[in-house]
């Protein structure tokens, strides 16, 4: 009988190709992007840097495309310095895919008159799941899930729940721009989105038979 093996699961380690880890980004990035439609179509944020984005953005009229990039500049030097450059530079790419991507696809997706709270679910799954694709190829959406990472390293908490403890700051704030209803949907969503990372980013679970 094969018995499972657990794979080797530090992130710093080269456990993908090149072709591997631009395709997996590639989607991750897909995924997280379009999550970011379906909110932004609904008037919905939310947390990290994608959600201040996201609220800068409606109270501006900016595109979302680069304010998200903007913001995040800070903190790629955070990353060089505590993950390294491979995390840094994979982190920048992602989010300037994600960033390009969320602007590129709004005109070939219309998702117009969306349901709040459909858009809040699908959101929290499909951008849950591109962010843990991101993260097994050692890449982030900056600012927040980069923290995050590194409080998991760290600590042991999961990036999930400590990236739950940062939206929780934001959703304060969005209480005073948008109307309530939509700052409950977008807090649904977000919880979605860190359940799912909180209970399947972990170290144990590459398992290979």
């Amino acid at each position: 009988m094969r018995q499972n093996k657990v794979m080797n699961t530090d992130l710093s380690s080269p456990r993908y190709s090149a072709p591997e880890d631009a395709q997996g980004l590639l989607v991750a990035t897909t995924e997280a992007a379009l999550g970011i439609h379906l909110l932004r179509s609904a008037g919905l944020i939310t947390g990290g840097t994608a959600g201040m984005a996201l609220l800068i953005a409606y109270g501006s009229g900016w595109s979302f495309g680069l304010v998200f990039f903007l913001v995040n500049l800070p903190f790629y030097a955070f990353a060089w310095a505590r993950k390294g450059p491979g995390f840094a530079l994979k982190s920048f790419l992602s989010v300037s895919a994600v960033s390009f991507l969320a602007e590129a696809m709004a005109p070939f997706v219309p998702v117009g008159g969306i349901h709040p709270a459909a858009a809040a679910i699908l959101f929290g799954v499909v951008c849950g799941v591109g962010l843990l694709g991101l993260f097994r190829h050692a890449s982030s959406l900056g600012g927040v899930s980069i923290v995050a990472l590194i409080v998991q390293d760290r600590t042991g908490l999961r990036a999930g729940w400590v990236q739950l403890g940062f939206d929780l700051t934001l959703f304060a704030v969005a209480l005073l721009i948008l109307p309530p209803d939509r700052v409950l949907w977008s807090a649904l969503g977000a919880l979605i989105l860190n359940a799912i990372i909180a209970m399947n980013h972990r170290r144990d679970w590459y398992v290979v038979t």
